[in-house]
């Protein structure tokens, strides 16, 4: 299970790595591209000093023939120099734009430049004489031609310069919009995977806890498209669902024989009572029956029965308790058995001053039952009721479809004493009743119980001491096909 564990965090290791790799693979294509913009930003702005001296010399060429004054010229030969100087230190930035011929060209255009300037420093004529010589206006042409060219190509640099950053730019915008793409399909590829790799199965177990929690120790499949990983898991998870079941078939079987052992111990006691007396009366009876009246023997022997009834009564009831075999199911109204059964007790209930008042609606869906069983149930909970109210009261009965019409629910109300709150999570226990001794044997609730479980539904009360008792009876309706 470690390895396993193991092989999922390397993978989940791998695939962020994986991520923080690209991150810094397109990191570092930006910063070379940011760097790349700022060094041709310096080369511009050199390209663009070159071109303000270039445009410098120029106006003052203009003065020089224009107005000849000496002082033209040495500001001039300043210029060149700084052109010079920019040029020589910024060569091969410069040069590698527009090629070696480019550079090499500038140079010996500057290099005339500088020696027309120096021919015209020396030509004593050109500052004296008021009409230039054709000699003289050809070092003129001559510079105007030289300057004109050393203008274009340092306006030329400037502007290849420009056309670099803007195309760095682009590109650097063009990076920006792909590596949004990469990293949105990036974070959506880890989330599936993420969630392949881990979300699913545990969603899966989660299921498959919450089965388990209803008592369904359904295993998770060990086929199909999963991770080695999340086998690995499915089957730990099933072994420990496997244990779990047997487990609680242990539990099941430890509960089985502590209400064995409840069930032998209550037979015993409740059986013991009428067996000794019918021993002390049958005792009794052959030690003085010569000496007996008539009246005293049939008195005896009638206490004789009635404790053998009362045996006979416990017998049955367990055997109801106990019963097994599988019933005959049929389609059955909930409306037309409630009544057949409160029938049943009608002379009960008119000798007890109890009102009987029935709400049963005529559109119940039908149950599949079995009559017998069912009719069994109303009846212990009716005598129940009865035997509640002592001096009179009212029996409610209540029916009506519920879920939509996929159940049915039955309410038997009565006035009667009430069920003690220490009581009530009992009495559906065997052999445990409030009763008088005699009145009941504690297996009428247990019996009832069992039925209703057997029919797929389930059985709840509600009572206050002094108010009264509510059971309500929740059976499945029959399902049409």
């Amino acid at each position: 299970m470690k390895r396993r564990t193991f092989k999922i965090r390397r993978k989940i290791i791998v695939t962020f790595s994986g991520c923080i790799l690209c991150v810094l693979i397109f990191a570092t294509f930006s910063y070379q591209i940011h760097r790349e913009i700022g060094y041709r930003l310096r080369i511009l702005e050199q390209a663009d000093d070159l071109y303000q001296e270039v445009l410098e010399l120029r106006r003052l060429e203009k003065n020089l023939f224009l107005y000849k004054e000496r002082s033209s010229l040495g500001q001039a030969m300043f210029h060149v120099n700084r052109v010079e100087g920019i040029f020589l230190t910024y060569e091969h930035e410069f040069v590698g734009t527009n090629g070696n011929a480019k550079g090499s060209e500038f140079a010996r255009m500057l290099e005339d430049y500088k020696g027309v300037l120096s021919r015209l420093d020396v030509e004593s004529r050109y500052w004296t004489s008021p009409s230039a010589t054709p000699t003289l206006l050809a070092m003129e042409e001559s510079l105007r031609s030289l300057g004109q060219s050393l203008l274009e190509t340092t306006k030329g640099w400037a502007t290849a310069q420009r056309f670099a950053i803007d195309r760095l730019s682009q590109s650097a915008i063009h990076l920006f919009l792909v590596s949004v793409l990469v990293f949105t399909a990036l974070g959506v590829g880890l989330a599936f995977y993420i969630a392949r790799l881990l979300v699913r199965p545990l969603d899966q177990m989660q299921r498959t806890m919450e089965k388990i929690a209803q008592g369904d120790f359904s295993p998770l499949p060990e086929t199909g498209a999963r991770a080695a990983e999340s086998l690995s898991l499915a089957k730990a998870f099933n072994r420990m669902i496997h244990e779990l079941e047997e487990r609680q078939e242990q539990l099941v079987q430890s509960r089985k024989l502590a209400a064995l052992g409840t069930l032998t111990s209550g037979i015993a006691h409740e059986l013991n009572n009428p067996l000794n007396n019918i021993v002390l009366t049958a005792e009794a009876l052959r030690d003085d029956f010569r000496e007996l009246e008539e009246g005293e023997l049939l008195s005896m022997i009638h206490d004789i029965l009635t404790q053998s009834e009362r045996a006979s009564e416990i017998v049955r009831d367990l055997l109801d308790f106990s019963r097994s075999e599988r019933q005959e199911m049929e389609e059955l109204r909930i409306g037309p058995l409630v009544h057949d059964t409160l029938r049943l007790i009608k002379n009960q209930t008119m000798l007890s001053g109890i009102d009987v008042q029935t709400e049963i609606s005529s559109d119940i869906p039908p149950v599949l039952g079995e009559r017998h069983s069912l009719q069994q149930v109303f009846l212990n909970l009716f005598i129940n009721a009865i035997q509640a109210m002592p001096d009179g009261g009212v029996l409610k009965v209540t029916a009506f479809g519920a879920n939509g019409g996929q159940g049915v629910i039955v309410q038997v109300e009565d006035t009667g004493v009430g069920i003690a709150p220490e009581h009530l999570p009992r009495i559906f226990d065997p052999f445990f009743t409030t009763k008088q001794v005699g009145r009941g044997t504690g297996l009428g609730l247990s019996v009832t119980y069992g039925i209703v479980e057997k029919h797929g539904g389930k059985i709840e009360v509600r009572s206050e001491v002094g108010k009264g008792t509510t059971f309500t009876v929740s059976l499945p309706a029959r399902q049409v096909q």
